[in-house]
């Protein structure tokens, strides 16, 4: 009986010792797979690289001013304003609080709701405060649709202005919906090839002045 319980423990032993390794190996592999940085430093440039081209030329810049009237009774005027950031703007009234307005400025914007104002035939008085002007860029519904059109029509000669390698984008909602009339849909990529994605969220305006929250994809090989 002392003997067959040696055994039994030098087995136990064994296994131990034969777990061990098989767990340090899996470690390994997953440091070399997960975390290799000279595979980072391999696929991050070539995947920043066309983001970056993408995103520029579906971006526009635009500019920002933040109006607050005083009361719920009050309107406001831009006259003092127009001469220097002009009348090529959209007015968005924000929601959470109704007396502050939002005036985006570009050169995207419908012509039926550009350089209105909306409280000024209901309301006479004039009391408000103007905020800071600033400008950002921000991506832009029509040139996500004109980026599409020209991958579709003309993919070499897009190919060669953005001086990039091949590539697939495709867009998203929060609900992982995918957007499939700003999307890339029936490209194939070719087998055995090497391909890099990533997610970028971003947002995008339309011609209304809406802003959505997405998720640009891109592919590239």
């Amino acid at each position: 009986m002392k003997i067959n319980k040696r055994i039994g423990i030098r087995a136990q032993g064994h296994v131990e010792i034969i777990l061990s390794m098989v767990l340090f190996v899996g470690f390994l592999i997953f440091i070399f797979i997960f975390m290799n940085p000279f595979l980072k430093t391999k696929q991050e440039p070539v995947i920043i690289d066309i983001q970056e081209e993408i995103i520029s030329e579906i971006s526009s810049e635009i500019g920002v001013l933040s109006v607050i009237v005083n009361s719920s009774d009050d309107c406001y005027s831009l006259d003092n304003v127009n001469d220097e950031y002009g009348d090529n703007f959209i007015e968005v009234q924000d929601l959470k609080n109704p007396r502050r307005y939002i005036i985006y400025y570009g050169d995207f914007f419908d012509d039926q709701k550009r350089g209105k104002i909306s409280c000024t035939l209901s309301k006479e008085s004039r009391n408000f405060s103007l905020g800071l002007y600033t400008k950002e860029s921000i991506i832009v519904e029509e040139k996500i649709k004109d980026l599409k059109e020209r991958y579709e029509t003309d993919y070499s000669g897009l190919k060669q202005a953005l001086e990039v390698r091949d590539f697939l984008f495709n867009f998203r909602d929060m609900d992982e919906e995918r957007v499939d009339e700003w999307s890339i849909v029936n490209k194939k990529i070719p087998e055995n090839v090497d391909v890099v994605s990533k997610d970028i969220p971003i947002r995008v305006m339309d011609n209304k002045a809406e802003i959505y929250e997405m998720i640009l994809n891109i592919k590239v090989w």
